[in-house]
This record gives C-alpha cells, structure tokens and sequence, in this order.
C-alpha cells in the first residue's frame, strides 16, 4: 500500500506548521558493522532486559511477572540509587559512526523536511542531530532550559526526555514519568508554546513505545486547552500496516493514521514524508 498523504498536512507543512516528533523507531533504522554482524541500539525490551542482568536476574521475564518496564527500571535506581551504570551501558550501544547515520534511508528524508524549523524527538541518541548538521543544516540542540534556543534562523531539536549529554534530564524510571505528569518541566511549557498553531507528526512510535501513552496523554491535554482547532487534525502518526485496533484507538484521541504497508517498513515511511513535501 502506497501511503497517502492528507492534503490537509501538505498545506500545514508548507506554511511551516508541522512539527515532527521522532521516536525510537528512527534510532533503530540506523545500522552499522560488528565484526561480521550488523548491529543497532537496544530496543526498550532489550535496556530492561540489561538492566535485569546487572540486577543479578538472568531472566527478565521473571521480573515482568511481578511488575512493568518502567517499575523494573524504578527498582534498578531504588538499588543502585542511580541509573548511571544503565544509561553509560546505552551510550556505549548507540556508537554509530556519522557514516552509518548518513547512509540511514529514514533521517535523510527527516532532514530533508526544509519547511520543519524545530524537531522534537523522545531519543537520548544524537542520531537526528547528526544526520541534520551532514546534510547542511544549523542545528540548536535544547535538553534542558538553560540550552533553550532562540534562534529562528537555526533548526532546533528538543530532547524531550533528555539525553546523554543531560542525564539528570533524562526520562527512564516510573518515577521520572510520574514526575513529568505534573505538566510543570520546562520542556512541556516549550512543547506547549510550540504546538500553537501547529500539528504534530509522529514518527517511529508505536504502542510498544513507552513513551506512547505518556506523550499522548500530554497532547490530550494541552490540546483540549486550545479546542478552537486552526483547521483539520491536531496530530497524525504514520504506521506501518496498523490494525484496526490501532486505527480505533488512534482515532479516539484524535490522531489521524497516515497508513503505510509492505516489507520494506522504512521505505513506506519515507514515501509519506516525500508526499507531505508534495502540493
């Protein structure tokens, strides 16, 4: 299935108005050579799965059975009393070279989005950053308020959750998503002051993603603030082949599926960027 493009989000892009928000889908489309093997970052389920090893618990699935993900990641803070030894373990995992990034199909068409002037991305990586500044954009990186960028002239990138640069920025545990609930971080107030006037776009998230039902829970409620809709949907996510139990319940938050099908995930993908650039 060739993904269709709305015309409304064509016509929102080209007035500059869509903003992309990147999930960990794109990080894991870059690859780079190990040896003879082709390697990527961790997966959520394989961070929890190392954090379950350095817990002494040779069986992750014994864990789930007594509690979730982010539960899991909360009890590896409670007994170390920080997850430094966790996240320098994904900094090490994510050592892509600029040359695997710049041959990833996915952040060529990201940076190729002349129109977006600010990105947001829920990644602790600088894989989006990295692949704007190869292809000739000025890049602002903003993880915290202090790093705030007002340049327009520029791109800026919104680490949403921090990154390994911010660590005490970064959003992993139960508690840092509790945390980040109460609407009051700097980043929300941003995101906030972004979203007038504009639409979002979600890119390589799904609802194994954590960061999925946090993140659209906050759009639920900031958008119920500004109901007064400048025309058309407040946010649209392209996914590959969603079912309909995805569809439906995309479609009751008011999100609308920009649907893509076929092997080749990335490529579906890339083609809906390449026709939101089209008139």
């Amino acid at each position: 299935m060739t993904p269709v493009c709305p015309p409304e989000l064509r016509r929102l892009y080209r007035q500059r108005r869509v903003l992309p928000f990147v999930g960990a889908g794109a990080s894991r489309s870059v690859t780079w050579p190990a040896g003879t093997e082709e390697r990527r970052g961790p997966s959520w389920n394989e961070l929890v799965d190392e954090a379950a090893r350095m817990l002494g618990v040779e069986n992750p699935a014994l864990l789930r059975m007594r509690g979730s993900n982010l539960q899991i990641l909360e009890y590896f803070r409670l007994k170390h009393g920080t997850l430094a030894k966790l996240t320098n373990w994904l900094t090490r995992q994510m050592n892509a070279a600029d040359a695997a990034i710049g041959a990833s199909a996915l952040h060529r068409a990201l940076a190729d989005l002349a129109e977006c002037r600010i990105f947001y991305t829920t990644n602790f990586d600088d894989f989006l950053e990295t692949a704007l500044r190869m292809h000739g954009r000025e890049v602002d990186v903003t993880s915290a308020e202090i790093n705030v960028s007002f340049d327009h002239a520029r791109t800026q990138v919104i680490k949403f959750h921090g990154d390994f640069n911010t660590p005490d920025q970064m959003v992993m545990s139960e508690s840092d998503y509790y945390r980040r609930m109460a609407f009051e971080h700097p980043m929300d107030l941003k995101l906030r002051s972004d979203l007038l006037g504009r639409t979002i776009l979600f890119i390589g998230y799904s609802f194994s993603d954590p960061n999925v039902s946090y993140l659209f829970h906050v759009l639920q409620r900031m958008l119920n603030e500004l109901p007064d809709s400048f025309g058309g949907r407040r946010a649209y996510i392209i996914l590959p082949d969603p079912s309909d139990f995805e569809r439906r319940l995309f479609d009751a938050r008011n999100i609308e599926v920009i649907a893509t099908s076929g092997a080749e995930k990335i490529a579906g993908v890339c083609e809906a960027l390449s026709q939101m650039q089209n008139d």
